[in-house]
């Protein structure tokens, strides 16, 4: 069976195999395909766990914040409520769809996919749904979302009593299942039970589809993919220049965005301004060590791995040679995962995007004030 390697593009032929057996990309390692006894039953029965897990997460408090006889509760949609009346409408617009529709997009998705192959219906857009639901994957960010909320949970403390609420910990249980889901789901299988691999390796040029794997001939360049209605096509239009500037423009950014201001709290003495460093050193003086680390490497460090990694992986495209080839393959890989994690500072940092935080300094300033 043709088999297309999702890291560096080769098709390569697989034969059948054995049950718990796997084949990997002979260039770069990459897994091509594995042989599990897949669980449709547990994989949708996850799916619907979550779904369900996200309406109470979304409807009741996430947290309650306290200072004397001062009390709230915060939701997620305090954060979209904050941001649009201060007139930040793109990011109310953002912060909604990445905490609240698109998590709810994805479960719905692959409930719908994964009941459709158990109930044993191939409807043609099923192919077109699944890969629409590993597209919206990335920006489901329940659970960055908990751990922003992590981080802010821990900083309130030190100025104010808070306590979880039915609805984080339902939060905290829809992103636990979101993280682990991708452990008992194989796309390579689900790919196959929405349609088989029925085009075998041919003497000819062939082409793959970027998005579900699928090896075609060439003359099927232009078209759509039969599986998943995704265009096939050789490779992106003017993805080097556009990459480029988007990195050159990273670079111009990175600096700023760490020496300016983010953030500001209302305190007795005035408003106070915060930086990221501000508040990476905020954290190291009371003692939360451990979330200074958390910011570091998901505000500071990923930032710039990306940046620095894909400056090298052009530089090399201009300047070929075959040294790192395969380290340079996972390598974008992983940056093309873990890039959703440089959201937690934009979630957690500023009281106009990060909800707990907001609903805090609103108590701690009108006590204090009062």
């Amino acid at each position: 069976m043709a088999q297309s390697c999702e890291n560096c593009g080769i098709d390569q032929h697989v034969g059948e195999l054995d049950i718990r057996s796997a084949a990997y990309c002979f260039r770069c390692g990459c897994l091509l395909d594995a042989v599990e006894p897949m669980d449709l039953n547990l994989g949708l029965s996850w799916m619907i766990a979550e779904f369900i897990l996200l309406f109470p997460a979304n409807l009741l408090p996430l947290m309650q914040a306290t200072l004397g006889p001062e009390s709230r509760e915060n939701y997620i949609s305090n954060g979209v409520t904050a941001l649009w009346q201060g007139h930040w409408p793109l990011l109310a617009v953002m912060f909604a769809a990445f905490a609240i529709v698109f998590p709810f997009l994805r479960a719905g998705m692959m409930i719908v996919v994964l009941g459709a192959v158990r109930l044993n219906k191939r409807p043609k857009w099923l192919g077109y749904l699944y890969r629409r639901a590993q597209d919206i994957e990335l920006w489901a960010m329940s659970d960055v979302l908990v751990l922003a909320g992590f981080v802010v949970f821990m900083r309130t403390e030190v100025q104010l009593q808070g306590r979880i609420q039915w609805g984080g910990w339902c939060l905290i249980m829809a992103a636990a299942l979101q993280i682990l889901s991708p452990w008992c789901l194989s796309s390579h299988r689900i790919w196959r039970a929405i349609r088989p691999d029925e085009h075998r390796a041919q003497p000819g040029p062939t082409i793959s589809c970027e998005a579900c794997a699928l090896v075609l001939p060439q003359r099927y360049l232009g078209h759509r993919c039969p599986r998943c209605w995704k265009r096939l096509r050789e490779r992106k239009l003017n993805s080097m220049t556009r990459t480029g500037a988007l990195v050159a423009a990273g670079y111009v950014l990175y600096f700023p965005a760490y020496y300016y201001a983010m953030s500001y709290t209302l305190q007795p003495g005035g408003i106070k301004l915060h930086s990221i460093i501000d508040g990476v050193k905020e954290l190291i003086a009371a003692g939360f060590w451990e979330l200074a680390v958390i910011i570091i490497i998901t505000s500071i460090l990923i930032p710039l791995l990306k940046l620095v990694g894909l400056t090298w992986m052009l530089f090399r495209v201009r300047h070929p040679t075959a040294k790192h080839l395969v380290f340079r393959t996972r390598l974008y890989h992983v940056i093309h995962r873990m890039g959703r994690w440089s959201n937690v500072d934009p979630f957690r940092a500023s009281a106009k995007i990060t909800p707990c935080f907001l609903t805090a300094s609103r108590v701690y300033s009108k006590v204090s004030m009062d």
